[in-house]
């Protein structure tokens, strides 16, 4: 079971639970903490999230919880921890970008030093929730996130 194929969806998996993790907590430091503060747009990825995702990467199950901050520059940070069918990967470090669309989506890449894993995201109007899918060939993940007050 320790073929190439495995370790690098392993990887995907861990860079996603990663960034998902790390980017909240930033994003708060720097914003305010998404309280409704100055520079706060309904909407907008704004703070700090708990993040969940399941699905399918390569054929094999992936479940993983995160944490993303998201930065007023457009920039994410977060730690995520996974568990690719059954092997864990714990707190790994995740850093991206992130991009409103003019039809109100949201665009994500998150980077781990193996790989970038790119997302559509779609907030509720006051922004404290988004559900998510991964748009990267060969996975099937997605999920939610909520953020803290």
């Amino acid at each position: 079971m320790n073929s190439p194929s495995l370790h690098n969806s392993i990887r995907k998996v861990c860079t996603l639970v990663a960034a998902t993790l790390i980017l909240p907590a930033l994003a708060y430091a720097q914003n305010n903490q998404g309280d409704e503060g100055r520079g706060f747009r309904p909407g907008i990825p704004n703070g700090t999230y708990a993040f969940q995702a399941s699905g399918y990467v390569s054929g094999t199950p992936v479940h993983s919880a995160a944490q993303l901050t998201f930065f007023a520059n457009g920039t994410i940070t977060g730690l995520r921890s996974s568990s690719f069918g059954g092997t864990i990967v714990s707190r790994l470090m995740l850093k991206g970008t992130f991009t409103v669309n003019a039809d109100g989506s949201v665009s994500l890449s998150l980077i781990t030093p193996s790989e970038t894993v790119n997302f559509d995201a779609y907030f509720t109007p006051d922004g404290n929730t988004f559900t998510f899918v991964e748009t990267n060939p060969g996975t099937i993940l997605n999920g939610f996130a909520t953020r803290g007050r």
